[in-house]
This record gives C-alpha cells, sequence and structure tokens, in this order.
C-alpha cells in the first residue's frame, strides 16, 4: 500500500488520516504521536503539532517515511 506523493500532496493530517493512509490502527498512531509528541523537535522522525486538547496532525510525508523505513508496519489480525 506504498503511495508516491507529490510536492503538492503533502499535507499534514490528522491522527485518523493518517492510521487510512498508513494502514496502522488508529491507537497505534495515536500512542505513536504521543511518544514522538514527548522528544524534542529536532529529534522527532515524525514533524507533529498538537491541536486543541489532545488532538494531534503529522505531517503525511514523515510518516509514510516512518512506515516504511523505521517502522514495523501494520500488523495483520492474527486468527
Amino acid at each position: 500500500m506504498s503511495k508516491e506523493i507529490t510536492p503538492e500532496q503533502e499535507i499534514w493530517v490528522m491522527t485518523g488520516e493518517g492510521a487510512e493512509a498508513t494502514g496502522y490502527n488508529n491507537q497505534y498512531i495515536i500512542k505513536l504521536a504521543q511518544k514522538i509528541w514527548r522528544l524534542p523537535e529536532e529529534e522527532r522522525p515524525i514533524k507533529l503539532r498538537k491541536r486543541r486538547g489532545q488532538f494531534y496532525e503529522l505531517w503525511l510525508p514523515d510518516l509514510l517515511r516512518y512506515k516504511n523505513e523505521i517502522g514495523n508496519g501494520p500488523q495483520l489480525d492474527k486468527k
């Protein structure tokens, strides 16, 4: 499910949209954003900004790069 993005598609996404784009579970993206938020800004693997309350926006190109290079990828349900 690797998506190629062009510069005009480089956008900020909410955690739910990020989950859809990557195939990760929404809860995983929320916990990832919370974990990254605690890092100093220059050390964050994904650009992140916080909105009111507990809402986060993630930079889509960084999130896709994280999925492809850093993360373990979405886990399939085990049956």
